[in-house]
């Protein structure tokens, strides 16, 4: 119920009601007074009042910092997920949230392709804000406009901006492969076995992140197998562990780090550094457009072309369905021969 009562010559009605914060306003009668607690509430109750005061008081790095409180302690969020929502509260810092409006978001889109990002990539940052005003909207109870975004995406079509990601075709020849595996192999001073990391991404497709994080207590030496701690997931990354099996060619190469072993950890090293030594090296012997996660798409091609069923080639992969594995997939087709 509002309470109504008379200060300083007006007529102040307040609401205080859950799920909503305090309001009040004055009038100068108390009939007025009345008539506007009568509808506020009767707005609240059917889920229709708007409270615009919150639009002009938050910022929107409050907004993120709010929803960052809020969500990364239910679920985590990735090394990405982090460095965006920190990039978006440096461009946005001090505008408030009222005055994140279409035109300011499409200056935001214009000022990311000046510093040479493409669309996939703006793609993403507009989804990660979007998110943050959907909690603002469905869980802070804040009329935030949700439309500005699907405006920004429909002028980012109109003048063709594309947001889907290039679907890579490229695979590495057995020539490149052993060319890389030579290069490292011969580097005295190169500390990070990377001849057998690569050898080791082909066989299991795993990606870099997971074959540094793989670990000797979910070795399986009996079954041939490795647990992968939390594999990547578009939902819940965060308790998806999966047991994957070991060729005998991964296999090998994991019980030959046995007697060498540091730490508890089968490849001690920070996936960072692959992203510098393997185009590096690709430089060095003149190999064009290749990179360190096209290997992953190489392992779950090679495994199509040996006869592996679409599920199977999954249990490699950790990919949950055929639309997903297939943009991974690039076949040879002398490699698909009956001997």
């Amino acid at each position: 119920m509002a309470s109504i009562r008379k200060k300083n010559g007006s007529w102040v009605a307040e609401i205080r009601k859950k799920g909503h914060k305090s309001i009040s306003k004055s009038f100068p009668n108390k009939g007025l007074a009345k008539e506007w607690a009568t509808k506020t509430e009767a707005d609240m109750n059917a889920d229709k009042f708007v409270d615009k005061r919150s639009l002009s008081t938050n910022t929107v790095e409050q907004l993120i910092n709010e929803y960052t409180t809020k969500f990364s302690k239910i679920k985590p969020f990735g090394k990405n997920k982090k460095a965006v929502l920190e990039a978006l509260k440096r461009e946005f810092n001090t505008l408030k949230v009222s005055e994140l409006t279409e035109e300011r978001l499409m200056q935001f889109v214009n000022d990311r392709l000046d510093s040479g990002a493409g669309g996939v990539t703006i793609s993403i940052d507009l989804s990660y804000l979007a998110t943050v005003y959907r909690a603002a909207k469905q869980l802070f109870k804040m009329p935030v406009d949700l439309d500005i975004f699907t405006a920004v995406r429909q002028n980012m079509a109109l003048i063709g901006i594309s947001t889907d990601s290039d679907e890579r075709d490229r695979r590495p020849t057995e020539e490149e492969l052993k060319g890389l595996c030579d290069h490292f192999a011969n580097n005295k001073r190169q500390r990070i076995p990377m001849h057998e990391i690569i050898m080791f991404a082909v066989a299991t497709t795993m990606r870099a992140s997971e074959i540094t994080s793989i670990r000797w207590a979910d070795l399986n030496e009996k079954d041939q197998t490795i647990i992968i701690r939390d594999r990547k997931h578009p939902k819940a990354k965060l308790g998806n562990d999966q047991v994957v099996p070991l060729r005998d060619d991964a296999f090998k190469i994991v019980m030959g780090r046995k007697e060498k072993a540091e730490g508890d950890r089968i490849f001690p090293y920070k996936e960072d550094t692959f992203s510098s030594i393997f185009p590096r090296a690709c430089a060095t012997l003149k190999i064009k457009d290749l990179r360190f996660h096209d290997l992953r798409h190489e392992g779950i091609s090679r495994l199509f072309e040996a006869g592996y069923r679409i599920e199977q080639v999954a249990v490699f992969s950790g990919h949950r369905d055929w639309k997903q594995l297939k943009r991974y997939t690039q076949l040879r087709a002398k490699n698909l021969l009956t001997p």
